[in-house]
């Protein structure tokens, strides 16, 4: 294995100090010149025609500056790649919490009465909430307009209420059922989820003396939020300059426009910049949550319990707008997880997304994936448990080897799939965790995962300075996973340098380096091949100064240890000599990386959780959880260990307790007393094992990246082990005390 001087080191993120000591500046710190406060009515109905809508006493109220409506904004579309969003409400809401108008006001208080005196008259229209009653021919068809709408190939014209539609296909689903000498069918429900992230959404905008957009705003996409505002506003891209801001938590949820269009009108009706600071009750009530699902899993299997044919169906709730879905759509990853991380050689999938008249669902973390391999993995261990097959056994004998593919046949490479289950056997033949409490029962579930590499584009320019020292200049900000220090690992491994000596920069998006925004764990991929490719741009041009100087001839020239030398060692050069012989321009270098084509290298997990049962309550503590990863090079090995953790802690939400809880339409959970997160107090043993033997990885020196795959296997782990400690089975999310407890009531 290679011997690094600077990759695997534990070095700490620049940005925590500032975070725990409340120095870092967040959206809602930015104060501008006689900035006002923004706040946006909204519809108080799921589905209703707008009949009238009436400003007169909100505008005359002292202290209001601005009111507007959707006619005094355009009329187009926003959306990543579904455009279906407008800006305020055309003509109809479509969910409880649908922008309807907008004020501007000279304080918070002021903006929020003015609310109260906008006139709106609603015509109700009937509504769907189900996503399967949304399909029917007698639905209430949510987007009359949906065939005008700029969308990707993925549209369903001939389904009613579908947004996206995915379908994949592999053998012959008849021929495998047919030769099967058993089938299971089951079907599996998921909820809504919310990010979670401490700060609100925040944004503020300002028009410069040249009229450029001069913003603000928590996104972890500066870059693609301003080349919507470029499309929406027909402007030249550099006319909208997101400058960069440290942002409080995304996970996902803050890389679509949001608010910035209103904040927009709003400063341009006022003639002054405004500010838009969500409070948590709209975070919780409008935002863009995980989908809710329904999956129908059917699998036929052999006599030897090889998986022969596996037939799903996947239906997202995907909320009144498709906006604020990344590219691909979110289901569609998330969808092909549905064969596990197991060879099946017969294949058959069906994933919908469809409209409703509820909160919009976006992008979350592992987006579409744990709803999916949720119900993979509950799914296997059911079969496992009819065919009396160990349930990590039964795993072992179906999963991926090198070339296999996927439900599409999409061929994966370098697989440590049963590398990955053959370390977790140790862990699951261990004797059980002795009972805290007589009475309770104990039980130990395993879940298994395969997960992609995110994609995407990335500029990088590293710049020597005359100390010697140089200067990272890069598009991407540091939503909390540690890509700054990633980067400068990478800069200062290649350059054969201290750490110390790399300064990592984000100007705003006229000068920046361009980047289509952090996501789907692709950072350490995108960026850090960047980062890579541009230090390796800096050292063939420093090479080729050194060979001038010396008048020698450039394939005699060397890099090693931060210098230039010659091959008969008797020369050198560091990089501060370097710089001086160019004072003007010490050094540049600058790459750009592709890397839109999905990489055929995956990571894979397997998860086991222990958990203790309380049979007369139904309460489930998670006691431990054991997480086995497949890795390459770790880069940094203590935002490695983060990025798994916090996968952890989510997915511990997920399978135990966090739901967005909705009654005709509206969230009623709409503060973080009601939406339950866990917390320190929640967390469970841990132990992490990183399972080397990968030579083979997308990122800078073979890397794999650590983050989303972190989350979906914890959850069906975890039902998986309270159906070994109480022989009750949860086919549905969060595995909450009421829903064990109902279950063990009935099997008594």
């Amino acid at each position: 294995m290679a011997k690094f001087r600077v990759l695997g080191r534990a070095l700490q993120r620049e940005d925590g100090r500032g975070k725990v000591t409340g120095e870092a500046y967040f959206t809602a710190d930015v104060i501008r010149p006689d900035m006002l406060w923004g706040k946006i009515l909204r519809s108080p109905l799921a589905h209703a025609r707008i009949v009238s809508i009436d400003t007169s006493r909100a505008r005359n109220l002292p202290g209001v500056k601005a009111v507007i409506t959707a006619q005094d904004v355009s009329s187009k579309l926003t959306g990543r790649t579904l455009a279906d969003l407008p800006i305020l409400a055309i003509e109809r809401v479509r969910f409880v919490g649908d922008k309807v108008a907008a004020v501007a006001a000279i304080d918070k208080d002021t903006a929020e009465e003015a609310l109260t005196l906008i006139d709106v008259e609603y015509e109700e229209l009937p509504a769907v909430f189900d996503p399967l009653e949304a399909l029917k021919p007698g639905a209430p068809l949510i987007h009359p307009d949906y065939a005008s709408y700029e969308a990707p190939e993925t549209r369903a014209l001939d389904l009613r209420n579908v947004q996206s539609m995915l379908r994949a296909k592999k053998g012959d689903i008849e021929k495998g059922f047919s030769e099967s000498d058993k089938i299971f069918e089951h079907t599996f429900q998921t909820q809504m989820v919310h990010q979670g992230y401490i700060e609100p959404y925040a944004c503020s905008v300002e028009l410069d003396a040249e009229g450029r957009i001069l913003a603000w705003a928590s996104t972890q996409s500066p870059f693609s939020a301003r080349d919507q505002m470029a499309r929406l506003l027909d402007l030249p891209k550099d006319q909208v300059i997101l400058h960069p801001i440290v942002v409080g938590g995304s996970f996902g949820g803050k890389d679509h426009l949001i608010d910035i269009p209103i904040a927009y009108y709003l400063a341009r009706a006022a003639g002054k910049p405004v500010r838009i600071v969500r409070t948590y009750g709209e975070e919780l009530l409008a935002s863009a949550p995980r989908h809710p699902a329904m999956i129908f899993l059917r699998s036929g299997v052999k006599r030897d319990g090889r998986l022969w044919a596996r037939d799903a169906r996947v239906i997202y709730n995907g909320g009144a707008y498709g906006a604020f879905k990344p590219s691909p759509p979110a289901h569609m990853s998330g969808a092909l997880t549905q064969g596990g991380a197991y060879q099946v050689p017969h294949t058959r999938l069906e994933s919908l997304c469809v409209y409703t008249n509820q909160v919009p669902g976006g992008y979350m973390r592992a987006s579409g994936e744990l709803q999916t391999v949720f119900a993979a993995e509950t799914h296997m261990d059911m079969i496992a448990a009819e065919l009396g097959i160990d349930p990590l056994e039964f795993r072992f004998l179906n999963a991926l080897s090198e070339g296999d593919g996927n439900y599409s046949g999409f061929q994966y490479r370098d697989i440590k799939c049963r590398e990955v289950l053959a370390r977790a056997r140790g862990a699951w033949t261990q004797p059980k965790l002795a009972p805290l409490k007589p009475g309770n029962s104990v039980g130990r579930g395993i879940a298994l995962s395969c997960r992609h590499v995110g994609q995407g584009e990335s500029e990088a320019e590293v710049l020597l300075g005359t100390d010697g020292n140089v200067r990272l200049v890069v598009g991407i900000i540091d939503q909390g996973a540690g890509v700054h220090v990633m980067q400068t690992q990478v800069v200062a491994e290649i350059l054969g340098i201290k750490p110390e000596r790399v300064t990592v920069e984000v100007p705003d998006t006229n000068h920046a380096q361009f980047h289509d925004g952090i996501k789907g764990q692709g950072a350490t991929h995108v960026t850090g091949q960047a980062a890579l490719r541009a230090t390796q741009a800096l050292i063939e041009s420093m090479k080729a100064r050194a060979a001038i100087h010396w008048e020698a001839d450039p394939a005699g020239i060397e890099w090693r240890d931060g210098r230039v030398w010659l091959r008969d060692g008797k020369k050198s050069l560091d990089l501060k000599q370097l710089a001086s012989l160019a004072p003007g321009e010490p050094g540049r270098g600058f790459a750009y990386y592709d890397g839109r084509i999905r990489p055929r290298e995956h990571i894979f997990q397997s998860v086991i959780a222990d958990v203790e049962v309380d049979k007369e309550s139904g309460q489930v503590q998670v006691r431990r959880l054991s997480t086995f990863h497949d890795v390459s090079v770790v880069i940094n090995s203590l935002t490695h260990q983060g990025q798994i953790e916090g996968g952890m802690l989510q997915g511990l939400g997920m399978a135990v307790c966090e739901e967005m809880l909705v009654e005709d339409g509206c969230v009623t959970t709409l503060s973080l007393g009601d939406y339950k997160i866990p917390t320190v107090r929640d967390l469970p043993a841990r132990k992490t094992t990183l399972v080397s033997g990968a030579t083979e990885g997308p990122g800078p020196f073979n890397a794999k990246p650590a983050a989303e795959h972190a989350i979906t296997p914890i959850p069906p782990a975890i039902g998986n082990a309270v159906f070994n400690a109480t022989g009750v089975r949860l086919t549905s999310l969060p595995i909450s005390c009421g829903k064990v407890y109902q279950k063990l009531q009935r099997k008594q």
